[in-house]
């Protein structure tokens, strides 16, 4: 039997997907190319964005879209108050995009929303006070329907004093039976994604995504192998479930 992407989602939060592979290539501009859309306007306008990301799940079947990515929530940043960063204009398009595509797409794809990790809002962006605005977004996004929350870090970010904020977060994801994860060092309670590179695929199971974003000008036959290939194997376990 057929297990849909939301409910592989589902198992892997919870402790339940050892051999089952979520493989999301973060495609968001590139959905904006196949839509023939300016970024500007796809980003604001939740019926092109919804549209573009259906258009991209028609195109190549990933097993998750990604609704938004760190650089397109942060430019809510200089218009919008951090505590209240839902609101702003990028984020509250993601976020009624996800609504529409939760009654779209259904099952059939695992709705992720990809977001800046504490420290490099606060040392990249210069939020004061980033644990609140991560728990905040997580409120939100997990309230639309997102399955997976990816949070991206450099390396070396130094995550200790967001230690309850990333523990809140990852709490309230297992509260949705999401999948939450980060890209960076390691953080109690949180995944860590398999990070495969669009050019290199290979076989891996568990959360996957690609190394960085899809470049807009990626051939989408490319994106087509990436997914075959990574959803190749089911032998080799979740390597975050350690820590969820």
């Amino acid at each position: 039997m057929t297990v849909s992407p939301k409910a592989r989602a589902q198992a892997i939060a919870t402790g339940r997907g050892g051999g089952q592979t979520l493989a999301i290539p973060l495609a968001l501009r590139l959905a904006a190319r196949i839509n023939e859309r300016a970024l500007d306007a796809f980003f604001a306008d939740p019926t092109q964005l919804a549209n573009g990301l259906g258009d991209l799940y028609e195109a190549v079947r990933p097993d998750g879209v990604v609704v938004t990515l760190p650089e397109v929530v942060a430019a809510d940043l200089a218009a919008t108050d951090p505590a209240d960063l839902a609101r702003g204009v990028r984020c509250g398009c993601a976020l009624e995009a996800t609504r529409r595509l939760r009654q779209t797409l259904g099952d059939a794809a695992a709705l992720t929303a990809v977001l800046p990790g504490p420290a490099s809002l606060a040392a990249r962006w210069g939020v004061a006070d980033p644990g609140t605005v991560i728990v905040a977004l997580m409120r939100e996004f997990l309230g639309a329907g997102v399955d997976v929350v990816v949070f991206v870090e450099s390396e070396t970010a130094d995550l200790a004093r967001f230690a309850g904020a990333l523990s809140t977060a990852a709490n309230m994801a297992r509260f949705h039976r999401a999948v939450a994860a980060l890209i960076g060092p390691p953080a109690a309670g949180l995944g860590t994604p398999t990070v495969v590179a669009v050019g290199r695929p290979a076989p891996a199971t568990g959360l996957v995504v690609t190394d960085g974003e899809v470049p807009p000008d990626t051939s989408v036959v490319l994106v087509r192998d990436w997914l075959a290939t990574v959803r190749s194997t089911r032998s080799t376990p979740y390597p975050g479930l350690a820590r969820m």
